[in-house]
Formats: structure tokens, sequence, C-alpha cells
């Protein structure tokens, strides 16, 4: 069950064949039929939704990209009907999108014949699907021929990218850039101040009981040394109207506590109990009388730009190499023609890819 709900985070994060229904169970992956006997089944409603320069790509096509997708996540995922169900219906229209751009880039890459040899595809295939290459593409419904191919193209694009992206974002993300990231992030994280208090709290209608009665607890504090909780304990009230409440402890930043508190913590030390002091509630106007004691006083700086240096570049280069992929894709558009012209057919309204019975 534990493997099923990572399965399901993977639907949010992740990467479609003639009208069929599929068992309950994923093609190939074996499971006991009986654990499935209440499972609705999943109906995949195959059709062309794309054309690439001749290439039709079905939903069948965009499927196995899907499964084989799912398998690099997890080679031994078992998914239900329903969740295969929501995993497809989350995914396949990026995918197609990416099956697009892809069949751009192996346009560009017969241009300017980019070549794949059979030895780094045979190579990749063992990296890929390990030694039992058979048996983890029958996981997916794929034969060894569609593997291959999908390796060699796999490939040819991951040059492409290469050339047109990667090295560009690498060349493009300076040191420079990085120490303006590194700016921006002290600018949005600047240092500041953490602090762990408690507050004692004596409330009643006479005022003159409520004072002296904090007034004695602050001197059993200065006497003992005890906690708050303790010497409110110690200092039996004989005022029925007068109570005495000690909070949890607080942790915060400074910039987040109230005016009335950060006045007074401000002028303690660490580990030091404020006198009593007279305030306002926020919530009803009444009045009580405090003490305040400061636990644990931190000044927080942002990170330093040795330890930041590695995040940021890595974060610039993504951001980079995504607009820069974006910005490959569209001159491909252009150039082949698909600038105006949408590869995508045209689906029928009622059309619904994926149903489950």
């Amino acid at each position: 069950m534990m493997k099923q709900l990572s399965i399901l985070s993977f639907i949010l994060l992740s990467y479609l064949p003639l009208q069929a229904e599929l068992p309950d169970t994923p093609v190939g992956l074996s499971h006991s039929m009986q654990n499935f006997q209440s499972e609705p089944k999943l109906t995949i409603n195959n059709r062309p939704l794309a054309k690439v320069n001749g290439k039709v790509i079905t939903l069948t096509d965009v499927v196995k990209k899907m499964d084989y997708s799912l398998f690099e996540y997890d080679p031994n995922a078992i998914l239900s009907a329903v969740e295969k169900y929501h995993y497809y219906m989350s995914r396949y229209s990026h995918t197609l999108d990416d099956m697009i751009a892809n069949e751009l880039i192996l346009l560009d890459a017969k241009q300017k014949e980019v070549k794949v040899s059979d030895g780094e595809v045979r190579e990749e295939l063992e990296k890929r699907f390990g030694p039992y290459i058979m048996s983890n593409l029958d996981k997916i419904n794929m034969s060894y021929e569609e593997a291959r191919d999908m390796i060699r193209e796999d490939l040819t694009i991951q040059q492409l990218i290469g050339m047109k992206v990667h090295s560009k974002a690498f060349q493009s993300v300076t040191p420079q850039l990085v120490k303006e990231a590194y700016q921006e992030y002290v600018e949005k994280n600047p240092a500041q101040d953490s602090m762990t208090y408690q507050v004692l709290s004596v409330r009643g209608k006479n005022q003159e009981a409520c004072e002296a009665y904090a007034k004695e607890i602050y001197a059993t504090l200065e006497k003992t040394g005890c906690s708050l909780a303790e010497a409110s304990e110690s200092v039996a009230s004989e005022d029925s109207e007068v109570t005495i409440t000690v909070s949890e402890d607080f942790q915060t930043e400074a910039n987040k506590i109230s005016e009335q508190h950060f006045a007074i913590l401000k002028t303690l030390s660490e580990d030091k109990v404020s006198e009593p002091v007279t305030q306002q509630s926020r919530h009803d106007k009444s009045s009580a009388v405090r003490l305040f004691h400061l636990k644990d006083k931190k000044h927080i700086e942002p990170n330093g730009f040795d330890s930041m240096h590695d995040n940021l570049k890595n974060e610039l280069l993504y951001k980079t190499a995504d607009q820069m992929k974006n910005e490959y894709i569209t001159s491909l558009k252009k150039r082949f023609g698909y600038e105006t012209h949408n590869p995508k057919q045209e689906l029928p309204a009622d059309y619904r890819p994926f149903q489950l019975s």
C-alpha cells in the first residue's frame, strides 16, 4: 500500500493503442486477481492525436511513453485501474506536447545529420532496462524494436538539447548572475532575531491585588530561580476573582512578536525574567499584569554565499535551460511550418481518452 501511495505522489510530478480494455492490473505486471475483483476496468480510447512531418502520434504512443516514465520511476510499480486512470489523465496532454516537440528536434537532427551508433543504443538499453531486458520490456508492454527505436531517438534528442540548450545555458549563467541571485536571496531572507519566551499573566477585577500577586511571584523567582509555573504554584491565590496563567513556550521570529511583548523582551538578556508590567489585552481590552521569561535569543544570518552558490547556480541553470528550450522549440515550429499550423488533431467535444467502467 505504501508503494502505491508513493506512486500517487509521482502522478503529480512525472511524464499514451486501438480501443482496448486493460485488465485490472497494468499490462505485464503480475498480481493476484483476487485483490482486484471489485476494481473497475480501464478503457483506453485510442485515436490519432497529432501529426508531425507525416508521423502520426496516437494515444497508444502516448500511453507507451507514460508507462515507460512510470517504469523509470519505479520498475516494480503496480497501479490499480483507478490509480492508472488518474496518472494517465494528469499527464497525457503534457506528454503529447513533449512528443510533438521531440519530433521537431528529430527533424532538426536529421538535417544536421546527427548520428547515434548501434553500440551506444545497446549500452543505453542495458543501462535503462538492466540485464533482464525482455522481462522488463514486458512490464510496459513494449517490444525490443520499440525500445531500441525509443532509445535511439532519446539519445539523438539529448545531443541536440545538449548543443542547443544546455551548453548555451552554462555559458549564460555567469558568476555575476550567481552573485546577483545571492543578493536577491539576502534581500528576501534578511538577518533576524528568533526568540523563545514564556508569559505569566495575572488577571482580575482588583488591579492592586493582581499587582501584589505578580510582585510576590517575581520575588519568588528572584529568590529561588524556579520556573514561572513553579513560582505561580507556590503563590496561592486567596482571591477567587484573580487568575494566574502561564503560557506555553513561544518560539518565533522577533519581527512577528507583538509590539507589547517585544517592547519588554528586547530589554532582557537570555534566561532572565522581566519585572511585573501591566498591559492591555488586544482581544477584550482588559488589563493583565505580566512577567516575561526570555529563555533563548538567536541572531540568524542568511546562509553565506559559499553555501548557497551551487544551489543558486543550479536554479539559474534550470530556469535558463527551460527558457532556452522553449525558444528552441519555438524556432523549430517556425522553421518547419508549425508556427501557425497546429500539429494536434481536432478532437470531438465529447472525446474521453480514458474511461473507468
